[in-house]
Formats: structure tokens, sequence, C-alpha cells
């Protein structure tokens, strides 16, 4: 029951940094640019993307000094939920009509 809890408050954590980045673009960085049909412009903002990460690596490296490797299976599970939640959300992309 506790790895449960942990799991899913840290995908909570994941989803909202991914989406806190995605919205407020802190790095300003665009990749992936694409021209629709309708010359809409479609770029992904990867700040969301790069915070979640830096948070996973941060919260592996603490479970890896206080030597609790069981852990990091579950925090690796929450962290590609997060992820593909968040993309399945679209969070990161944006369209700018011409």
């Amino acid at each position: 029951m506790k790895k449960a809890i942990s799991t899913i408050g840290q995908l909570l954590l994941f989803l909202v940094i991914f989406a806190f980045g995605s919205f407020l673009h802190p790095f300003n960085l665009h990749w992936a640019t694409t021209t629709a049909a309708s010359g809409a412009v479609r770029y992904f903002i990867p700040d969301g993307l790069l915070l979640a990460v830096g948070v996973f690596l941060a919260i592996v490296t603490t479970q890896a000094l206080r030597k609790r490797m069981c852990n990091t299976t579950w925090t690796v599970v929450a962290f590609l939920l997060a992820i593909a939640i968040g993309y399945a959300l679209k969070l990161g992309f944006i369209t700018q009509e011409l």
C-alpha cells in the first residue's frame, strides 16, 4: 500500500512539473517545427519534459544514495506513465496560425 501511494504521488509530481514547464516555458526552447496544410505552424516546447527529467534524476540519485534501489522501479513506472499521459494531453505542443 505504501509503494502504491508513493508511486501515485510521484506520478502526480512528474505530471504537474511537466504541465508547469509546458505552459510557462522557463527555458523558451522550440523543437520540431512543422507546417500544416492550413498554414499553421506546430512545434513542441520541451521545457516541461526537461524539468520532469531533472526531477526524475534527482529522485533516482537520492534513492541510490540512500540505498533504496527497490523503489527505483516504481519511480521509473511513475515517470513513464506521467510522460505518456502528458503526451496524450498534448502538453508542450503549440499551434500558431500564420
